[in-house]
């Protein structure tokens, strides 16, 4: 259950602050999704279904006793800034049309209540007439299967929709959910929060086992792994490796950011996932957690292979804090520096050279890095000498701002040193 409660004439309920930041990622990466997915001023609509999957009440207090909205006042805010954005920036003839379903699901009757009589005061009220607002009671699991097909019915080709699944805890969102989203709907994403610190606390084998039948991911770890695994100083970390392991691999999304949120005062962390089937929408997720650095991390290394070792837990096999990769100006510079290390290494087997997009597909999973950052990177060893960019002719370019994606990179032929 909601650890919230709701109830019109009397304030909302408090929110953390990490939880404010959530919302505000969410707004931003709205935004850019709208701006890269309307990128022609040809274009004069989209559809598109958002699932609030625990859309709550809409309102909260934050810890400075101000006013602050939930996600659904937050996606729906997000939707009227990037129709003004779209038409300011854009030169356009009429104005877009982003045709947009919200389906807000709460199993709380008191929160729904709220929500909508906070909706219709927001002067929503037609939006919920005209069903272009939807809300329903009952566990996001029940009515998976209806919003997929609600999605389905609306882009019947694109299948286009995005699932806000900010869930209490750890095991609300079944897998089996995820893999009908992506079955279903070619042009999907999640945004999946998940309370990891809460389920490796208080993990032993019948959590494990609780865990395993309310959401269906299995092969994580048995339960006499993992009491093996926590006679290691470092158990946290293989026991988060092996969790998140599988559970982007049994989501069947292609392209996943697995970055924690990071709450004040020792909260815990959560995972803020990012599931897609494009790597476009990664990149824009990926960008996003860069914009808002002082509160996103992740646990692992700088460059690629960020979790080759498993995740680096907070506390590290002294029981001492660790910072973290933070998504700094600091951080930025650490990950320049270590992808221009390691990119000559990584083409050394390469003996015809990859292009850029062969290079980057394989990679995009395993590093903090966005693809800008990474054409940067690949362009200043170019400008070095260290490695070659090649046109289709096979003769170098002169390329010294982007690339393209056929473009082929490769060490120079007297330059392939056993790394």
């Amino acid at each position: 259950m909601s650890h919230y409660a709701w109830r019109w004439g009397s304030p909302p309920p408090p929110v953390k602050r990490h939880s404010e930041v959530k919302h505000a990622l969410l707004r931003n990466y709205l935004i850019q999704y709208f701006l890269t997915l309307v990128s022609m001023p040809s274009q004069d609509r989209i559809k598109l279904t958002i699932v609030d999957g625990f859309c709550g009440g809409g309102l909260y207090i934050n810890e400075s006793g101000q006013e602050v909205p939930g996600s659904p006042l937050v996606i729906l805010d997000a939707i009227r800034e990037a129709a003004f954005l779209i038409q300011t920036k854009q030169d356009r003839r009429k104005p877009i049309d982003l045709d947009v379903e919200l389906i807000c699901i709460d199993k709380s009757k008191s929160a729904l209540d709220y929500l909508k009589r906070l909706l219709e005061d927001r002067n929503y009220g037609a939006a919920l007439a005209a069903g272009k607002i939807q809300l329903v009671r009952g566990d996001f699991a029940d009515h998976c299967g209806a919003a997929i097909q609600r999605a389905k019915d609306r882009s019947k080709i694109a299948g286009r929709a995005i699932f806000v699944l900010d869930q209490y805890g750890y095991a609300r969102v079944p897998v089996t959910c995820l893999r009908d989203i992506f079955a279903t709907l070619g042009h999907a994403e999640v945004i999946l929060t998940f309370y990891i610190d809460a389920l490796i606390s208080y993990l032993n084998e019948a959590n494990l086992a609780g865990f395993e039948q309310a959401t269906g991911i299995r092969g994580g770890m048995t339960a006499a792994e993992i009491d093996d695994m926590k006679k290691s100083p470092k158990w946290r970390v293989h026991l988060q490796s092996s969790l998140y392991q599988s559970l982007t691999s049994q989501c069947s999304a292609k392209f996943y950011t697995p970055f924690f949120v990071r709450p004040e005062r020792g909260h815990g962390d959560f995972w803020l996932l990012h599931l897609s089937q494009h790597w476009k929408a990664r990149d824009v997720m990926a960008t996003t957690h860069w914009e808002h650095s002082n509160h996103f991390a992740h646990y692992g290394r700088a460059g690629f292979h960020m979790f080759s070792t498993g995740y680096i837990t907070k506390i590290d096999s002294t029981d001492q804090l660790q910072s973290g990769f933070d998504f700094s100006d600091v951080a930025a510079t650490v990950s320049q520096d270590t992808m221009l290390e390691q990119i000559p290494a990584m083409l050394f087997e390469a003996t015809d050279g990859l292009t850029f997009e062969q290079f980057f597909m394989q990679l995009i999973n395993t590093t903090p890095a966005t693809r800008t950052m990474v054409e940067e990177a690949l362009l200043a060893l170019n400008e070095r000498k260290e490695i070659q960019v090649l046109g289709l002719d096979g003769e170098e370019s002169r390329a010294r701002v982007h690339l393209k994606a056929d473009h082929v990179l490769r060490l120079p032929k007297q330059g392939r040193f056993n790394f």
